[in-house]
C-alpha cells in the first residue's frame, strides 16, 4: 500500500525529484520557479521625505549559504536630492506556511544598498535601509517566493523546507 502511494506521489508531483527515502519525497525547486513570483510588483511606497518604487525581485541561492538571496531594483526620489535608481541585495530563511500553501522568507536582512548615479554618505544610506526594513519584511511575509496550488493535496503533505548544497528542497511526507 505504501509503495503504491509513493508511486502515485511520483506521478502527481511536478518538479525535480532530489531523493526518496524514509523521510519522504524531496523535490528541488528550480530558481526559475522562484522568479515567477507575484504580480504585485512594482510596489510604490511613500515616506515623509522620499518616494520609493520597488521592482520584482530576482531570487536566487548563493553557493555555500543556507539563505535565499534576492536583488530588488528600485527608484528613489527624495527631497533635496535628484531621483536615482539603485538596488537592494538581501537574504532570508525560507519557511512553509501551511495555511497559505506557500514558501515565504523570514529573518530578512538587507545586505547592501547601491545607487547608480548617487554618492550617498553612509549615515543617509543607513537611514534609508532602516526605513526600508519594515517594507521589505512586509513584502516577504505577505508575498510568497513559491506557491503550491491550494486545490492540490501537495500542500498538506509538506514536512519541511530547507536549503542544502545551494538548492531549495521541499520534503513531502507524513
Amino acid at each position: 500500500m505504501r509503495s503504491l502511494f509513493i508511486v502515485l506521489l511520483l506521478i502527481f508531483f511536478t518538479g525535480c525529484i532530489k531523493k526518496l527515502d524514509s523521510d519522504g519525497l524531496t523535490l528541488k525547486i528550480d530558481q526559475s520557479e522562484l522568479n515567477s513570483s507575484s504580480k504585485k510588483f512594482p510596489i510604490k511606497k511613500d515616506f515623509v521625505f522620499a518616494n520609493v518604487e520597488l521592482e520584482k525581485p530576482n531570487i536566487f541561492i548563493k553557493d555555500h549559504t543556507n539563505r535565499i538571496n534576492a536583488t530588488i531594483n528600485m527608484s528613489l526620489s527624495a527631497i533635496f536630492m535628484p531621483s536615482s535608481d539603485g538596488s537592494f541585495a538581501l537574504s532570508g530563511s525560507p519557511y512553509f506556511d501551511k495555511d497559505k500553501s506557500a514558501i515565504f522568507l523570514k529573518d530578512v536582512k538587507i545586505e547592501e544598498l547601491k545607487f547608480t548615479n548617487l554618492d550617498i554618505n553612509k549615515d543617509f544610506t543607513n537611514l534609508i535601509m532602516s526605513n526600508m526594513k519594515p517594507v521589505i519584511d512586509n513584502i516577504f511575509s505577505n508575498i510568497p517566493i513559491y506557491e503550491i496550488d491550494k486545490s492540490s493535496f501537495k500542500g498538506s503533505f509538506v514536512k519541511y523546507v530547507k536549503i542544502e548544497d545551494s538548492e531549495l528542497l521541499v520534503t513531502f511526507g507524513f
